[in-house]
């Protein structure tokens, strides 16, 4: 092992790669939230759900929770940072979005789509004073926002409605039905980008598309805008899409009025002139960048797709409508592929590096974890990578990447948890809503810390199949989060890990001058307004022989 390392550092042919990316960077838990599923908002109460789940045992299928009086919490599929009406952020507080409800479009016609307003925020000291802190501390609901559609932006192009114009449960619904709520029939939202506490943009992935919503209000604001397909340099096709099985234009209106269309065959997609994509596969990883634009991650390109024989996952720039009523987004060019580490198969989040429109985080899973009994249950891919979306090699594939953290592996040297165990694993199908925060955006230190929540797949949130009756049961029945912070400010554009973030091990250093685009400005109105940025990115990397000549006289040594 020894001699692959040095030929590695001397740079000959051989190399020895541990985790293909890995970059792991020094860092400590601070600490464990939970979002009470026995917490119901106001807007979700008395209202009939889950009465397409039937009865029964099955993991992810059946269930003898369903039906429920209310819109159950289901976790959330993204978290983006709240605003204030001045346009700052709010330490603390997020906008987080649910998906679909129960995982597909067959049995989620009756979850409300909704946005939620939490506060998540842990206390901790570094044991000052030997002050410890609970467990699990209680994330705070502020607010929550029904996704709405009282303009009727909501249309498909054979003339399909929203699904509250053709049946609802019961009559618990007629309220959602004159407000014209969003289900999980009509989209699968997994994605947020905020532009302002007026202003966002949503990332679906039953069509795929996009759409623009006031996230404080859950109303719609724009029509959908369907993902255009791209040609074998990666330029983007006029009136070619993708679309999946569970898009409403491949139903006929009468099977639609009937309720007899919550998806189609394969095989219609197949035969139509859209390019077929899996259903559980559109927008997983969405983030606001520095200039304004927002880089769009694909789940996957796995499962009933087209896409399979691709090097990576489809990374789109969108740019956002102009925050009226109306103004769609639209996608402005295809970024790239991104290349995944051994053993994911699945983008579960992205979150921007603050004050770059060069880097992103991304959160890589798999279907992680299926029962306790090893061997059998897999092993998680649970990796956090920073990656530079514009460094392509000739496949267009992004070829900058390094994972920094891996969710089962995370020190806990302060012991926040309170379980004399120093180290924590963050397991859930799935981990999906990632954010890095910047609490002192003001300061030239930025703040390297992220918060990190679960998607539940509720009610089928025991994939361990432990005993319910276990002390924390009901912790990790909840939705959970976890606040992690770096040891080093890495994602301070100074610090050498993004500085020579392009440096290999057998290169000379080199200073590469890379323009970076207009910066939006959140002014005090919610407006937006371009401001001139320019900025150099450097990526250097020290080659010292010595070096070299010491490892290959401790090899030689060996």
């Amino acid at each position: 092992m020894k001699l692959y390392i040095a030929a590695s550092i001397i740079g000959t042919s051989t190399t020895f790669v541990a985790a293909q990316n890995e970059h792991p960077q020094k860092h400590y838990l601070v600490g464990l939230l939970n979002y009470p599923n026995s917490f119901v908002p106001v807007e979700l109460q008395n209202h009939t759900s889950g009465t397409a789940i039937p009865k029964g045992d099955a993991m992810w299928s059946e269930s003898n929770k369903a039906p429920f009086t209310f819109v159950p919490g289901v976790g959330f599929s993204d978290m983006e940072a709240y605003y204030d009406d001045e346009g700052n952020k709010v330490n603390g507080e997020f906008f987080c979005l649910t998906d679909n409800g129960f995982g597909s479009s067959d049995n989620s016609a009756d979850y409300a789509l909704n946005i939620q307003h939490l506060k998540v925020q842990k206390p901790f000291t570094f044991r000052h004073a030997e002050t410890t802190f609970e467990k699990y501390t209680e994330a705070e609901n502020l607010g929550t926002a029904l996704l709405h559609d009282p303009e009727g932006y909501i249309k498909w192009e054979n003339g399909a409605d929203i699904q509250v114009t053709y049946a609802v449960p019961d009559a618990t619904w007629d309220d959602y039905k004159a407000k014209r709520v969003l289900t999980g029939r009509d989209f699968d939202v997994e994605g947020l980008a905020v532009i302002n506490n007026k202003c966002a943009v949503v990332g679906d992935e039953l069509m795929p598309a996009i759409f623009m919503v006031n996230p404080t209000t859950g109303v719609v604001l724009s029509k959908f805008v369907r993902t255009p397909d791209i040609d074998s340099n990666g330029n983007i096709i006029a009136d070619k899409f993708l679309s999946t099985r569970s898009d409403k234009v491949h139903c006929s209106i009468a099977d639609l009025e009937a309720n007899a269309c919550s998806s189609v065959a394969s095989e219609v997609v197949d035969a139509s002139n859209y390019r077929k994509h899996d259903k559980s596969g559109g927008y997983e990883g969405f983030s606001i960048l520095e200039d304004g634009s927002i880089a769009a991650f694909l789940e996957k390109k796995s499962g009933d797709s087209t896409l399979s024989e691709e090097p990576g996952v489809r990374v789109y720039r969108v740019q956002p409508g102009d925050c009226s009523s109306g103004s769609a987004p639209s996608f402005d060019k295809f970024m790239g592929f991104y290349p995944f580490e051994i053993g994911a198969g699945n983008i579960a989040d992205v979150s921007a590096i603050p004050g770059s429109s060069r880097f992103v985080a991304v959160i890589e899973r798999n279907g992680f974890p299926s029962g306790h009994m090893w061997p059998g249950a897999g092993n998680p891919a649970n990796n956090l990578c920073v990656v530079d979306l514009l460094d392509l090699d000739e496949n267009m594939v992004m070829k900058n990447k390094k994972c920094i953290l891996n969710y089962h592996d995370i020190d806990d040297p302060w012991d926040v948890d309170g379980n004399g165990i120093f180290k924590y694993g963050h397991t859930q199908v799935t981990n999906e809503a990632l954010i890095i925060v910047d609490d002192y955006c003001e300061s030239i230190v930025i703040l390297p810390c992220l918060v990190a929540g679960t998607d539940t797949n509720y009610p089928w949130t025991n994939q361990f199949g432990i005993d319910v009756a276990s002390q924390y049961f009901q912790e990790v029945d909840d939705a959970r989060f976890m606040v992690v912070c770096f040891v080093e400010p890495i994602f301070n554009p100074e610090h050498p890990f993004l500085k020579n973030f392009a440096a290999k091990p057998s290169q000379m250093p080199a200073v590469t001058e890379v323009d970076e685009p207009a910066v939006v400005a959140r002014g005090a109105d919610n407006s937006r307004a371009l401001m001139a940025h320019d900025s150099t990115t450097h990526g250097t990397l020290a080659f010292f022989g010595g070096l070299i000549l010491a490892v290959g006289g401790f090899v030689l040594a060996a």
